[in-house]
């Protein structure tokens, strides 16, 4: 049986965050879930072009962190993710994170949302909080816990 290819690519990734440390976590962590991976982009853009892309496709006038285009079906994850890192930097200075901790639970945050989780009650974002911790673990960074 052949193994299937996996595509990870990164976009204009800052300097903290290693690509090549970040796809086979990434692909075990999916993997968990009984999910495979075909191709994942992670694209890293300004404040502005993420602002556009969040008033062309969802209608909203809002700056955001991170917009995910899912393309998946049949368990195999297929998706394109816009970033702003100005908005990373943003959280990470409210929830008292480091760049690359917070860098790592929007990429997750992502790919959770792929998997079918939500985030639209409290309990869904207390749990996707800690699936997205549990992302951060396994690159053996000091978390800072959450207040």
């Amino acid at each position: 049986m052949q193994k299937i290819k996996v595509i990870i690519i990164f976009n204009n990734t800052p300097d903290y965050i290693s690509p090549e440390e970040v796809r086979p976590v990434m692909e075990s962590y999916v993997s968990t879930y009984g999910f495979s991976i075909d191709r994942l982009v992670f694209n890293f853009i300004s404040k502005e072009r993420l602002l556009e892309l969040n008033q062309k496709y969802l209608n909203h006038d809002t700056d955001t962190d991170i917009i995910t285009f899912d393309y998946s079906k049949n368990k195999t994850l297929s998706a394109e993710f816009f970033i702003s890192l100005w908005a990373v930097g943003l959280s990470a200075e409210k929830e008292g994170q480091s760049l690359e901790n917070e860098t790592l639970r929007v990429l997750v945050h992502g790919v959770l949302h792929c998997l079918g989780k939500k985030d639209a009650s409290n309990d869904q974002k207390s749990e996707m909080r800690g699936l997205e911790d549990d992302f951060i673990k396994m690159f053996h960074v000091k978390q800072n816990s959450h207040v």
